[in-house]
Parts: C-alpha cells; sequence; structure tokens
C-alpha cells in the first residue's frame, strides 16, 4: 500500500504522505498541562489514523475579498478575529444599508486589514523558506521552540501586542501595559458613532 501511495499522481496528498508528516513532526513540543511536556506525537497517537490527512493550502493572498454582499474574513484565529472586529466596526458606523454603502465598508475593510495580512502572510513564507533549509531550518527550529520567555517577550510579542484592536461599539476597555495600542481606522469609525449615540441618549433623558 505504501509503495501505491508513493507511485500515485496524487501522492502528495494521500495517506502515506500524511504518515510521513506525522513522523516528520511528532517530536515538536506543545503546551497542553502545565508542568508536563507533550508534542504533537502524543496527538497523533491518539487520533485514529483514517482521521488524519494532509490536505493543500493555498498559499498565496486573494486580490478579491468581496463580492455583492459577500466578503471574505482571513484563516487563523487571530487574523480571523481581527478581521471580524474590523468589519463589525465599520458596518455598525455604516450610514444606510444601501448596496452601495455595504461595496464602500467593503473596500474600507480590505484596505484596513491588507497590511496586517500580507506581513502575515510574508511572515508566513519566510518561515516556511528557512525551515526548509536542512540543518539551517532545523537549528531554526530548536531556537524558536526553546527561546526562554523573557527573549520571546522582547523578539516577538511587543510587536504583536500592540495590535489589540476593541469594538468601537462597546464599552472602551481600560488600555493596560506598558505597550501603547495601535488603533484603527474601523474602530475610530464606530466609537465616533457609539460616543454620539450616547450623547443623543443623555440628552434625551
Amino acid at each position: 500500500m505504501e509503495q501505491r501511495f508513493r507511485d500515485n499522481d496524487n501522492a502528495e496528498w494521500g495517506a502515506y504522505p500524511a504518515q510521513v508528516m506525522c513522523e516528520e513532526t511528532r517530536n515538536f513540543p506543545i503546551p497542553l498541562e502545565k508542568g508536563k511536556k507533550h508534542t504533537l506525537g502524543d496527538l497523533f497517537d491518539r487520533t485514529p489514523k483514517e482521521l488524519i490527512s494532509k490536505v493543500m493550502l493555498e498559499e498565496k493572498v486573494f486580490k478579491t475579498w468581496y463580492s455583492g454582499r459577500t466578503v471574505l474574513i482571513g484563516d487563523g484565529a487571530v487574523t480571523a478575529m481581527h478581521d471580524a472586529l474590523a468589519l463589525a466596526n465599520l458596518l455598525y458606523a455604516m450610514p444606510t444599508r444601501t448596496n452601495q454603502d455595504v461595496t464602500k465598508v467593503f473596500n474600507e475593510y480590505q484596505k484596513e486589514r491588507l497590511p496586517a495580512v500580507m506581513e502575515a502572510f510574508n511572515y508566513s513564507q519566510g518561515i516556511s523558506n528557512i525551515l526548509g533549509r536542512g540543518i539551517f531550518g532545523a537549528i531554526y527550529l530548536y531556537i524558536m521552540t526553546h527561546m526562554p520567555t523573557w527573549l520571546w517577550r522582547i523578539v516577538k510579542l511587543s510587536n504583536t501586542v500592540k495590535f489589540r484592536p476593541q469594538a468601537g461599539f462597546l464599552k472602551a476597555i481600560e488600555v493596560m501595559g506598558n505597550i501603547k495600542p495601535a488603533t484603527s481606522l474601523s474602530e475610530q469609525k464606530a466609537r465616533a458613532v457609539y460616543e454620539m449615540q450616547l450623547q443623543d441618549t443623555v440628552a434625551s433623558i
């Protein structure tokens, strides 16, 4: 069977490549329980083999994000949440529900989120290229997975935590910590509408 998958035209995505992928990554450490060491292999061993597969991800950023009243948000937990929040802020501040304003909101949403998406995409591509460079990739992977917390904070965290978007249509959360968060245009728009509505509510009481 293994030989059949090796010779198959779709061998890159068959059962055998999935098995190889698991073996290549099974020693990668993952944080599951405090004080205990776990690896991806622990997850693989507890997962039925028929549920493990290798799928192809399109390694590109789409130029078209919306059509009519349908719009895309990014994959990955952080990107998707940031996209959804930016979109929610813009929809909240949308003056009317006409198709023209919907298209305008989608366009503003794409313009706001595209730079961050491209940054994440380029970073991912760079990491992929490094990891594919044999011994250099192995060394890099070892360093990244064994980096002390204090060093990780200096190298990565300071740049990451500045992107802490808020829902402009809710009460603002107090800013805590030493790193001032960047405020997006979508949040500013939603915040302006929210504050105006609060003033109108107070004035009517």
